[in-house]
């Protein structure tokens, strides 16, 4: 009796391949924790630097402004004192910019002729000289300088030269005053007396001289530091 299907080869079956796993999805390069730390980190320091240049920039542009009004301020500050100054010393002599002023030249004038004889009306001209410049006198003393120049940024040193300025402005014309005022006595007056009177006149005029060089060198650099440049020009150039 024959075996059922003895003799016949069984086929092979076919290989399967192995079953796959879920595949994860990946996750999106910015959802990443690690991308989004960096970027939290990146944006905060964009932030704060942000910050700080804008805080900078505000502070750097107010300082600005502020610097600004106060240069402003200074340069009015000079200009009104220039402006008196010429004002008050026009009226007893001569204002250029950038030369010493001329204060009261009839003094030096009659005072040197006063050696030879009495001029004519020497001795009014004189009088009056001593009076306009008590009234010049007078009107720079009563400007308030000291307290035009606060709270206007000014330093110190800057005050000084303002102030020692005013003060030797005052004191030139105080000296030519008393020149005056001794040439008005000389003219009464003979022999050694009057001699000794003119000569006394003459070194008052010689000291008002050396005090209008020193205010005109006070004055050019107290403007300077208003911000008012005035340069030194030669006489009659």
């Amino acid at each position: 009796m024959a075996i059922k299907g003895k003799g016949r080869t069984r086929g092979r079956q076919p290989v399967r391949a192995p079953k796959r796993g879920p595949v994860p999805v990946p996750v999106p390069f910015f959802r990443r924790r690690g991308v989004q730390i960096v970027a939290a980190f990146l944006a905060g320091s964009l932030v704060f630097w942000g910050g700080v240049w804008l805080t900078n920039g505000l502070r750097a542009q107010n300082t600005s402004e502020r610097n600004r009004e106060q240069e402003l301020m200074q340069r009015r500050t000079g200009a009104a004192w220039e402006k008196l100054v010429a004002t008050e010393v026009g009226t007893i002599g001569q204002v250029q910019e950038g030369q010493p002023p001329v204060i009261l030249p009839q003094v030096r004038t009659i005072v040197t002729g006063l050696a030879q004889k009495t001029p004519q009306d020497a001795v009014s001209t004189l009088q009056k000289a001593a009076t306009d410049a008590k009234k010049a006198i007078d009107a720079i003393q009563a400007y308030q300088l000291s307290s035009s120049l606060s709270d206007k940024g000014f330093r110190q040193g800057d005050v000084l030269r303002f102030l020692s300025a005013r003060d030797g402005l005052v004191t030139s014309i105080q000296l030519y005053r008393e020149a005056a005022l001794l040439g008005v006595l000389a003219a009464g007056l003979e022999g050694n007396d009057r001699s000794v009177a003119i000569a006394r006149a003459e070194g008052l005029v010689s000291l008002a001289d050396a005090a209008v060089l020193r205010f005109q060198t006070d004055q050019t650099e107290a403007l300077a530091a208003a911000g008012i440049i005035r340069q030194p020009t030669i006489p009659g150039a």
